[in-house]
């Protein structure tokens, strides 16, 4: 189950944030905004797309806090749990 929320969170990432080619096939420790060049003006559709995709409500902060794939596949596990 873990490598589905994994996957599909990455799937959204990819989807929302525009990446291709090698940014799609990112490290899931890698700094979403930092390391892949993100722009922060994303963080409110992807946050929306998330929301939307697992069917659950992310608080802002907690969000705010996850930066990573790893991130937000835990927070998303967590939420779902």
């Amino acid at each position: 189950m873990s490598d589905d929320i994994e996957a599909r969170v990455r799937a959204v990432v990819v989807r929302v944030a525009k990446l291709d080619g090698e940014r799609a096939g990112f490290a899931a420790d890698a700094d979403l905004f930092r390391d892949l060049g993100v722009e922060s003006t994303v963080a409110l559709d992807l946050l929306l797309s998330l929301e939307e995709e697992l069917g659950v409500s992310i608080p802002d902060d907690k969000f705010g806090d996850a930066r990573s794939l790893t991130a937000l596949a835990t927070l998303a596990r967590g939420l779902l749990a």
